[in-house]
């Protein structure tokens, strides 16, 4: 991959250099726990990036992207808590300036499946807060917030796993039971809690309801996101016929709503500012993809979608593949997060402020080594974001490489 300027970057209390070959992005970045990498000079536009002295040759490009752009020096890459082992980081949620939840799974390795990691952001740095030895999880995949002491993760095991933080300690529960067949995939806690989850018999979605786990809806197809909020909720992902799915429930009443019929369109993340304005973000897949595969942008097209009350529409962006899995919004203010193909080292932000468009890309992570362990060591994997509520922050967050070499990053805007 032809990179450009390498410069400083610290992930979630590890520097992210590659295990076996790949160039970390400079020799010895130095960021203080909590604080923030130094960010970028003013550089020229993402839309003209060009290699910095020194960087690979084109012969040496990895075959998942051709090449770096100048990063924006809005997002600086946060450090604080220390993760072990192969790492991510797959969603995050802020109730507040001095409160914010990132959630993912450290611990990884090729030959075993990880354990759970639970990052919280109290104002000055980030510190990892344990489920406690009784919390049967290896990867957590969701976490949505009503407040400081109200707050839900959702993950998998050798079963379906979430967990209810109440502003002191943390109760577990088995939505499924012990049935090995299902899994959960995400959680809103607007108007209520919700939950996104895949089984047997297609894609499910449950409401917690006196003290228990009630199913509301069992359909065809696959749930990758879910949001509520104004007596409305929405679950989103792809259907048995690979087109995007949405499915809508209001009252105690659900509805599918017809999309665009875009083959192989897949939703991995949604986000509503009014029951007549939603968001939903997610890829155009090629080939077909298997169980509840979210990552990776080669081979795929963004696919941006927006509902008017009326009729979901598809909306064009200025990335042409990639794919795209974060979204939040307020007003007319729209940011969205995932991984452009062109330039896989860095994570890409789609802005659009009501009437255009705009392209950011965070810091460059790693530099591609010939002798990188895996083609996919200096690419990002996904990102996705958040809007810290009643001011203009946003946190991202993600990981870059795969295997034993896949390691967490947090982002701030």
């Amino acid at each position: 991959m032809v990179k450009a300027r390498p410069m400083a970057v610290m992930v979630v209390g590890t520097l992210l250099i590659a295990a076996c070959g790949g160039a970390p992005a400079t020799p010895d970045p130095t960021v203080a726990p909590g604080g923030t990498a130094s960010p970028a000079p003013a550089s020229p536009s993402p839309s003209s990036p060009s290699p910095a002295p020194g960087a690979p040759s084109a012969s040496q490009a990895s075959p998942a992207a051709t090449g770096a752009v100048a990063a924006s020096a809005e997002w600086t890459a946060v450090g604080g808590a220390n993760l072990s082992g192969a790492t991510a980081l797959l969603d995050v949620v802020a109730t507040g300036p001095r409160d914010a939840w990132a959630v993912g799974y450290q611990d990884g390795a090729e030959d075993r499946e990880g354990t759970p990691a639970v990052l919280r952001w109290n104002g000055s740095r980030w510190r990892e807060i344990s489920l406690g030895d009784e919390a049967e999880v290896h990867h957590l995949e969701g976490v949505g917030a009503a407040g400081p002491d109200d707050v839900w993760v959702v993950g998998n095991g050798p079963s379906a796993f979430a967990a209810h933080w109440n502003g002191r300690a943390w109760t577990s529960h088995r939505p499924f039971g012990v049935a090995e067949d299902y899994r959960l995939a995400d959680v809103a806690t607007g108007g209520g809690t919700w939950f996104a989850a895949n089984g047997p018999s297609g894609a499910v979605v449950l409401e917690r309801a006196d003290g228990g786990f009630r199913n509301v809806l069992t359909t065809q197809g696959t749930f990758e996101a879910i949001t509520s909020g104004q007596g409305h909720v929405w679950a989103v992902g792809t259907s048995e016929t690979r087109t995007p799915l949405v499915w809508r429930g209001t009252a105690g009443s659900w509805e599918s709503l017809e999309t665009p019929p875009v083959q192989g369109g897949r939703l991995s993340a949604v986000w509503q500012v009014s029951p007549s304005e939603v968001w939903a973000v997610g890829r155009i897949s090629t080939g077909q993809e298997t169980g509840s595969q979210t990552r990776g942008a080669e081979g795929a097209q963004p696919l941006v979608m927006r509902w008017d009350g009326t009729r979901w529409t598809r909306v064009e962006v200025p990335v042409s593949r990639g794919g795209l899995y974060g979204v939040t919004a307020s007003g007319s203010d729209v940011w969205i997060s995932g991984v452009d193909a062109d330039h896989a080292g860095q994570a890409l932000i789609l802005h659009f402020d009501g009437t255009a468009w705009s392209r950011e890309y965070g810091p460059l992570f790693r530099t591609y080594a010939a002798t990188q362990q895996y083609e996919e060591t200096d690419d990002v994997g996904g990102a996705v974001l958040t809007r810290v509520p009643g001011s203009e922050t946003l946190w991202a967050v993600g990981s870059v490489g795969v295997g034993d070499d896949e390691k967490a990053f947090v982002l701030r805007r």
